[in-house]
């Protein structure tokens, strides 16, 4: 018997969808698909939920009528999606087990350097 994972599986959120979980190897694309894998995946109610939530608060992130300028996060908010992330990051590994290798692959949002200048004045703002 291997002792090596079966499945990769890589966590970062897209913006748009609520998907977290992506294929990262042959196997966990024959098994569990492209896309939603954490309604395909042996995971709790409650973990698909903090999964869900931790997805939706980081749609709030970015700046949906002018994505190319600055998002609304300040650095503390950044910090606590980051702390959020990280653990429900540990916390889905411990739940799949050996039988996944799940790589953190989660952008980390910073506060734009521009934000104050943007709140400032949106609608003349540049760059």
């Amino acid at each position: 018997m291997s002792s090596e994972p079966r499945f990769r599986i890589s966590f970062w959120i897209e913006w748009g969808p609520t998907a977290y979980l992506w294929p990262d190897n042959q196997a966990a694309r024959d098994a569990f698909g492209y896309i939603g894998l954490e309604d395909k995946l042996p995971l709790s109610d409650h973990t698909r939920e903090r999964g869900a939530a931790l997805a939706d608060w980081y749609q709030s992130s970015l700046n949906w009528d002018f994505p190319t300028l600055p998002g609304p996060w300040r650095q503390s908010e950044c910090n606590e999606f980051r702390e959020a992330a990280r653990s429900f990051f540990m916390d889905l590994c411990y739940e799949l087990g050996p039988d996944f290798d799940i790589t953190y692959d989660q952008v980390e949002p910073d506060e734009d350097p521009d934000l104050d200048a943007y709140l400032r004045d949106p609608h003349n703002f540049r760059r």
